[in-house]
């Protein structure tokens, strides 16, 4: 179904384990969007003027990501059972909205330093975990990690933690959260100086 959505917009949704999507594996920064499911949970990471951002609804606002830190945030993402697509095609190259028409139920459009301050003070209010519980605290597989936690970890740490998310990933961990029925983040690109959008969709 999401395939054949997106098909109209001439994008391709390409499972990221088939042979096609391997260079995908390999250098996924070289791409620009990818899709993850989970359950009845969907929401889109997508490059924003050379910047990656996680555009998932349970955020308060969208994340940066780092290049190197999107690999390791896919690879967290399949070991606790997410489906990854890699989406390929014509990506809207700018948004005609208007910022007057964004304030009528169309989304809410943010800078990157706006994006940057919601997820920072909302960040500030929960206690960070200790150094050595990171792979316990990061057991939802919802939301395996948050690149501020890897920002503390020295590079031997940082591939432990990883390790250890994996394989702590089991299936029997995954459990059904508060969600929607089935919700989507869609994004496009305003502008460069208009800034982000974080629309939501609920089918």
């Amino acid at each position: 179904v999401l395939q054949k959505a997106l098909e109209v917009w001439d994008l391709q949704v390409i499972p990221v384990n088939s042979p096609v999507a391997e260079p995908a594996q390999i250098d996924p920064e070289l791409e620009n969007a990818f899709i993850c499911h989970l359950q009845d949970h969907w929401f889109s990471i997508r490059k924003v003027n050379g910047e990656w951002y996680n555009f998932d609804s349970l955020y308060a606002a969208p994340e940066h990501l780092s290049k190197f830190y999107l690999s390791a945030y896919l690879d967290s993402l399949k070991g606790f059972g997410w489906s990854i697509f890699l989406v390929r095609g014509n990506f809207p190259k700018e948004c005609p909205m208007s910022s007057a028409e964004s304030s009528n139920g169309y989304g809410q459009w943010l800078l990157p330093e706006d994006a940057q301050r919601i997820t920072k003070s909302c960040n500030s209010t929960q206690s960070n975990p200790p150094r050595s519980n990171i792979s316990e605290s990061n057991s939802n597989p919802y939301q395996p990690f948050t690149e501020e936690s890897f920002s503390d970890l020295e590079e031997d740490d940082l591939k432990a933690a990883i390790a250890a998310s994996l394989m702590d990933s089991a299936p029997s961990s995954i459990r059904a959260g508060p969600f929607a029925t089935e919700s989507e983040i869609n994004y496009c690109p305003a502008p460069a100086e208009t800034g982000i959008s974080k629309d939501k969709k609920v089918e």
